[in-house]
């Protein structure tokens, strides 16, 4: 939702103007995003620290995430390679998100199930349904590409990033609530895409 507004395109364009200067290739810098959240998983315990540390690494993993297409764009230098790298790093760096919280739940197997929910549905079956909608003709790209999610990847995101600040810095209880939502979203968002690509026709 958020990615498709016109305001996020604005902010997309002009991300890309004042980027776009730095002489890097568009699709490093989606590379060095997926190793910033390995680092940022990496550097997690259960200090304030430690989860300070993590937080900031996977904010900048996000950013860079976010202004790789912004800057592939300013330099026209988009390609289906770039596009393929890009939606892997979407993957990568939500994958090393979501096993990091699965860290403040070592004994519970609820709220483990829970979060591998969130990587499932979330980060993998959304991500399918598109992919899976074109590749076997049902759908054209252009309609596979707008294919509605109540809660799409910069949503979820947001809202895993909020979830581990809850969980992080005394906010335990409204962080497994949050936990629970995305789940449920997810599956949703799953589910509603399901059908709108089954019934495309």
């Amino acid at each position: 939702m958020l990615k498709s507004t016109k305001t996020a395109e604005k902010a997309s364009g002009f991300l890309g103007k004042l980027l776009g200067w730095i002489p890097i290739d568009p699709n490093s810098i989606t590379i060095m995003s997926m190793f910033i959240a390995l680092l940022a998983y990496m550097a997690f315990d259960k200090s304030i620290i430690g989860k300070a540390m993590t937080l900031i690494l996977f904010l900048f993993a996000f950013f860079f995430d976010a202004i790789d297409g912004a800057i592939a764009r300013a330099k026209n230098k988009v390609t289906k390679e770039g596009a393929f790298i890009d939606g892997i790093a979407d993957r990568v760096v939500e994958f090393f998100l979501v096993l990091t919280l699965l860290q403040f739940f070592p004994l519970d197997k609820t709220m483990q199930a829970v979060v591998v929910s969130i990587l499932f549905f979330g980060t993998c079956m959304t991500a399918f349904v598109k992919a899976y909608a074109e590749h076997r003709g049902i759908m054209k790209h252009e309609d596979a590409a707008k294919l509605p999610g109540l809660l799409e990847r910069a949503e979820r995101s947001i809202l895993l990033l909020l979830a581990f600040i809850l969980l992080s810095f005394g906010q335990f209880q409204y962080g497994v609530y949050l936990l629970y939502l995305i789940a449920g979203l997810s599956a949703i968002t799953f589910l509603q895409r399901f059908f709108t690509a089954l019934y495309s026709k």
